[in-house]
């Protein structure tokens, strides 16, 4: 957990859970929506939208009467899904690398219930149907709004300035 970011120790001293400060949580917001971005254009580029991704998203549908925090998971899954989807071992293992603080960061949102499930489970469907059409540039840049509303509303959840994207 420590070297997953979740955890800090100093010497003789107990571990303790991280707080992520505004400017942790828009970095890795940043770097996940660089990675995301490129995988999404990738997809379109194929017009390959992963059976994993798909499965991920109708469970987050169906857990619209659910707890917020029951979405954390399978939003993991569907975004994981989508960078696996590649085939490229390297990009799974650098995804990999930032997906415990990506959960940290999901956790916070959906336990502060900052974002509607439907929302999100409708932003999901509109990803996979720009994939499916090609349109990699129109998935990146809705990507780039879904992950700036929840990055925002993080942001002023964490005592920081939220920007304009909290609103949307």
């Amino acid at each position: 957990l420590v070297r997953e970011r979740l955890l800090v120790r100093s010497a003789h001293k107990t571990a303790r859970v991280v707080r992520l400060s505004p400017d942790d949580a828009r970095d890795i917001y940043r770097t996940r929506a660089i990675i995301e971005a490129e995988a999404l254009r990738a997809l379109a580029h194929t017009r390959r939208v992963p059976d994993d991704a798909r499965a991920a998203n109708a469970e987050i549908a169906a857990l619209d009467d659910a707890s917020p925090r029951d979405v954390v998971d399978p939003d993991m899954r569907f975004h994981r899904s989508l960078i696996d989807a590649l085939g490229s071992e390297r990009t799974s293992r650098v995804y990999a690398s930032l997906a415990s603080e990506v959960v940290f960061c999901m956790s916070q949102v959906q336990g502060a219930s900052l974002l509607p499930t439907a929302l999100i489970a409708d932003e999901h469907e509109r990803l996979l149907a720009l994939i499916e059409a090609g349109d990699g540039d129109a998935a990146a840049a809705l990507l780039r709004e879904h992950l700036a509303r929840a990055r925002e509303r993080l942001v002023e959840r964490l005592g920081g300035e939220p920007g304009p994207e909290a609103r949307s």
